[in-house]
């Protein structure tokens, strides 16, 4: 069901980054306090009435992920008024991705990992669709010159002293600067009031494109495993249990980003080297909330 009258915000807002809490340990639905669930339930009766039920079944294992990383005492509108108001553009989701869930429950190898990780397929399918169409908004987002300098100068300012480097392309010739201290007396020399506002530039077509995107793929892989009532324990040494990998390989083939060719190879133990690559090589790093773009 789409409501036009409830549009998106598909630009990043400076509030609502501001009230995102960062401290935030990956909590399942099964760990989250029961009174939080009731008075979540009990706002999404109020606002779909007639199928609240379908709408509760449906974000079940979205419930921690909305509610963990809002920090409610500086929202200042309520809970109430909110009503899930994204849920509200899911033909929207359906649309932008092309994710179909009779595709989805056809997708034997994911369906088998969801089984024996012991999840419910239709609140799995709404958690992969959500992330889906946020993240990859992220890679469709349009950035004025001026934005994507503060974003950056926010981002060094953040940065570990000495951490910092840059890539840089100049015609065919692509080179790095190490040097933190060079590169904030650089971003520290430019005249913002000579940017030019209304000149965009599309952040995943510069650089590293293909990183950008291995990106977007690790957030959508790690927040299912992080915020899903999975058995962490299955884990060995801090890896990733079998069922674990079968499952992320199943995403990311449903989400077209690996061969469909033999789903059975790509999304099982002969296919491990993938999924511990993309885990290997984006470790540590910061995944951004997906809810920053909207709202």
């Amino acid at each position: 069901m789409e409501q036009s009258g409830l549009p998106i915000q598909e630009t990043t807002s400076v509030y609502f980054n501001d009230i995102i809490r960062r401290d935030v340990s990956p909590k399942s639905v099964d760990k989250l306090d029961s009174a939080v669930v009731d008075q979540f339930n009990r706002q999404v009766e109020l606002a779909f009435t007639d199928e609240a039920e379908e709408t509760k079944r449906r974000v079940y294992y979205l419930v921690p992920y909305i509610l963990q990383n809002i920090d409610w005492d500086e929202y200042a509108i309520p809970l109430e008024a909110w009503q899930l108001r994204f849920y509200y553009q899911r033909d929207r989701f359906l649309r932008k991705t092309g994710l179909r869930y009779d595709r989805f429950l056809e997708h034997k190898p994911l369906q088998r990992a969801i089984d024996r990780l012991g999840l419910m397929p239709e609140p799995v399918f709404e958690f992969i669709l959500f992330l889906k169409y946020y993240y990859g908004l992220r890679s469709d987002l349009r950035f004025s010159c001026t934005e994507q300098f503060d974003a950056l100068t926010e981002e060094l300012g953040r940065a570990d002293n000495e951490s910092a480097s840059m890539d840089v392309c100049i015609g065919s010739k692509h080179f790095r600067i190490n040097n933190h201290n060079f590169i904030v007396r650089m971003f520290q020399a430019v005249d913002r009031s000579r940017l030019n506002s209304s000149a965009f530039v599309n952040d995943f077509t510069q650089g590293s494109a293909r990183d950008k995107i291995r990106a977007l793929d690790y957030y959508l892989v790690k927040t299912l495993l992080d915020y899903l009532p999975t058995d962490k324990s299955l884990r060995r040494g801090g890896r990733f249990s079998q069922a674990e990998r079968n499952f992320g390989l199943s995403v990311l083939s449903l989400c077209g980003r690996l061969p469909d060719t033999d789903r059975e190879n790509q999304c099982g133990p002969q296919n491990n080297v993938t999924f511990d690559k993309l885990m290997r090589d984006f470790a540590g790093q910061p995944i951004p909330f997906a809810m920053e773009l909207f709202l």
